[in-house]
């Protein structure tokens, strides 16, 4: 195929100036068996493969700097939306148990965890689809759904209707959540660059969930509605700059040339490259349903960090009901004031990113010395100063929130809990796409169902545990079990290389060229 490639990039044709012709299979026939293999020899008379040249503009990786930064911008925007929506009811639940009746308990943690489950749901589709049809469609469409059943959600005439359109609100929510991860992948091809691109973007995935308590706390002396309304307003701010955001999946852009061409010059000959072994959609279904259960059940270095990241992801909603326990029960914080203690875990949060950035820049030169040594491990330090980090988060907040404290104490711990967040999202996220290279997208997809269930189920114990064991005990249970859990990236480190020389995906690695095993390659869940 390597000199098949040549050829086609030789022999560029027609007036358009970004066709790339196959070889005739008619003219070549004399060609020998390995190149009419290589061919893979069509029924059609002439087969005109539509590739981009060398350079030109309208392949995404030729982008102006400008132009593929809007990306990740523009994700960035659109997993704040989609992740704000998960966390915006947990300062309404007074004003929702007055207007729809239902008890203290489990179900004031519903509302959050319909949400929850559609942001499990999603990708399995929408992330296959976005590979059939590209990036932009599939956000735009969805991202209108979404703010339609947000919209439904506020005129809600009954709990089970409001629970119903939650799910749904969630469901329409996820793609920013699959798909700007391959979106990013199509437009930076340095590793590096990309690395920091999805760091820029990661953040939003604890910023979008802090931000709804913030407004919730404000919109709801209005009504409770008006959160929702809140929501509807940054949608249509989200819609308008992805309307100005180009398709970005290279594979779309080429179908969509060869479908014009063959609509102008008439018949089928023009086909993009991907088309040429193309997998049907029921397939690819089949395939991102499945592998990612596959490699969760077989693949310990998958099943441990979906343990320890579900866990933490867990706590972080958990905390949407402890927050109000401590700061409006015990300090007499209004709801907009407890809100705003969530503002302290973002700024850690800033603080990993400083660190992750200046670890990044360490870590590239120590690649650079020693470039047969499996880089990813070097992702995971950050994890291992994490782990700690959020123990001591845990405890502090736990054994500090009392009246006889300042309320000052107990708000700080965020800080160190938003550094701890961060950096092991960051480090264990990007550790199992390096290990996993081309299954990276179906091991990122187990972790991230595994996170949307346990956020979605853990938190349904929460009120029940501080009734029980009350604030103090309830946070050192937590600090206990993330203290056992944060052992997994110093594992990993010691014995990591002996259980992947065990794993079979590890040996595939070494010879996949099967379209099945790359279907994935670019779609990311973070």
């Amino acid at each position: 195929m390597h000199r098949e490639t040549e050829l086609t990039r030789e022999k560029t044709q027609d007036e358009h100036h970004t066709v790339t012709p196959d070889v005739d299979l008619d003219a070549q026939s004399t060609q020998s068996d390995t190149d009419s293999e290589d061919r893979r020899s069509s029924s059609q008379d002439d087969v005109v493969l539509v590739n981009f040249q060398p350079g030109e503009p309208a392949d995404p990786h030729n982008w102006s700097w400008t132009k593929k930064f809007y990306v990740p911008f523009v994700g960035t925007l659109l997993s704040i939306n989609s992740t704000m929506g998960s966390s915006t009811p947990s300062n309404e639940l007074p004003a929702l148990q007055e207007v729809f009746h239902f008890p203290d308990g489990p179900q004031t943690t519903l509302p959050a965890t319909t949400y929850l489950i559609g942001f499990v749901l999603g990708p399995l589709v929408f992330a296959p689809l976005s590979e059939q049809y590209g990036r932009r469609p599939i956000l735009i469409s969805t991202l209108c759904l979404y703010t339609i059943f947000t919209m439904a959600t506020a005129l809600s005439p009954n709990w089970a209707a409001f629970l119903i359109f939650r799910f749904l609100s969630g469901t329409f929510a996820s793609p920013p959540m699959s798909v700007t991860g391959g979106s990013i992948a199509d437009v930076f091809d340095e590793k590096v660059v990309r690395g920091r691109a999805n760091m820029l973007w990661s953040s939003a995935t604890l910023l979008g969930p802090l931000a709804g308590p913030v407004i919730a706390g404000y919109t709801y002396r209005y009504s409770w509605r008006w959160v929702f309304w809140a929501c509807m307003m940054f949608s249509g701010v989200c819609l308008v700059a992805l309307l100005f955001q180009p398709e970005t999946l290279a594979t779309k852009i080429l179908r969509d040339r060869a479908a014009k061409l063959n609509k102008e010059k008439g018949g089928g000959r023009y086909i993009a490259p991907a088309d040429v072994d193309k997998l049907g959609l029921l397939a690819t279904l089949k395939i991102t349903t499945t592998r990612p259960l596959y490699l969760l059940c077989t693949e310990m270095l998958v099943a441990l960090t979906c343990v320890y990241m579900a866990f933490v992801y867990a706590v972080f909603y958990m905390l949407l009901a402890i927050f109000p326990a401590i700061f409006q029960g015990i300090y007499g914080f209004s709801a907009g004031e407890s809100g705003c203690a969530f503002v302290m875990m973002f700024a850690g949060s800033l603080l990993s990113n400083v660190l992750g950035y200046f670890y990044d820049i360490y870590a590239q030169k120590l690649v650079r010395r020693h470039p047969n040594k499996h880089a990813e491990y070097l992702r995971l330090p950050l994890a291992c100063i994490g782990g700690p980090a959020f123990v001591v988060a845990l405890f502090w907040l736990g054994w500090t929130s009392r009246q006889s404290i300042h309320w000052v104490v107990p708000l700080l711990s965020m800080i160190p809990y938003g550094f701890a967040y961060q950096c092991i999202f960051m480090a264990m996220i990007n550790y199992i796409a390096d290990a996993y290279g081309i299954f990276a997208s179906s091991a990122l997809a187990a972790l991230a169902a595994c996170r949307s269930v346990a956020g979605a189920i853990i938190p349904l114990a929460v009120d029940n545990m501080i009734d029980t064991l009350g604030i103090a005990w309830s946070c050192s249970v937590l600090a206990l079990i993330s203290c056992a859990l944060s052992l997994v990236p110093f594992g990993f480190i010691i014995w990591g290389e002996r259980i992947r020389g065990a794993s079979n995906f590890s040996k595939k690695l070494q010879n996949a060229p099967h379209p099945e095993l790359e279907l994935t390659r670019s779609v990311s869940i973070v």
